[in-house]
């Protein structure tokens, strides 16, 4: 826990330090996330595991390249969640810092209303804590430990930003880094999540 807070206290100088510079927003998100557990043989996850409910909340900014073209970094908190119903139910709960770092090309005129956008990019995720059946899981680089803490993976989405300050964006996180300790026959233990955001920004 000491590492979590060291480390979002060094993200939040570096972002805040941006702040001078850039449109400061608001964000907040909802969605559903999945688990993809796999090795070379089966993926377990298509037949056992079902999605679950995810959120995200914090804050973000806008980097202006151009007028057509900016650099999106944030700062989360994020949770992702998803269940099972092996010989007996279970819920799993994730929680982690994440810092998305995202290309933003708006690419159609609202007129007054606003703007059409994609983005584009990845992020790194830090795990802090999780639960099953509100039981702690074990998260650490041991071979006993559920998951491994860090996380990162690929973004892609699009939306559109109203009057200039208002951005409703539809994207999805693909999961790359290998979450599983346990490495025999391949297995593969990655976090997807699909949300809809809102972020309000100011400033700039």
């Amino acid at each position: 826990m000491k590492k979590t807070i060291k480390v979002s206290v060094l993200l939040v100088i570096a972002l805040v330090g941006l702040s001078a510079t850039a449109q400061v927003g608001i964000k907040a998100g909802l969605g559903v996330s999945n688990w993809v557990l796999k090795d070379n043989d089966v993926d377990v996850s298509a037949e056992l595991f079902d999605a679950g409910f995810a959120f995200s909340t914090g804050v973000g900014f806008e980097i202006d390249f151009s007028d057509n073209i900016a650099l999106e970094p944030a700062l989360l908190f994020t949770q992702k969640s998803f269940s099972a119903d092996l010989d007996e139910f279970f819920k799993v709960k994730t929680n982690f810092i994440e810092l998305p770092v995202n290309l933003k090309v708006y690419i159609l005129d609202l007129g007054d209303v606003g703007r059409l956008y994609g983005l584009g990019g990845g992020y790194v995720a830090y795990m802090f804590s999780g639960k099953s059946n509100d039981v702690k899981i074990d998260i650490g680089n041991k071979s006993t430990d559920f998951f491994k803490p860090l996380d990162g993976g690929i973004n892609i989405g699009a939306g559109v930003q109203f009057f200039e300050a208002l951005n409703v964006d539809f994207s999805g996180s693909i999961g790359v880094a290998n979450l599983s300790n346990d490495r025999s026959n391949g297995l593969k233990s990655r976090l997807n999540v699909v949300r809809l955001s809102v972020t309000y920004q100011f400033g700039g």
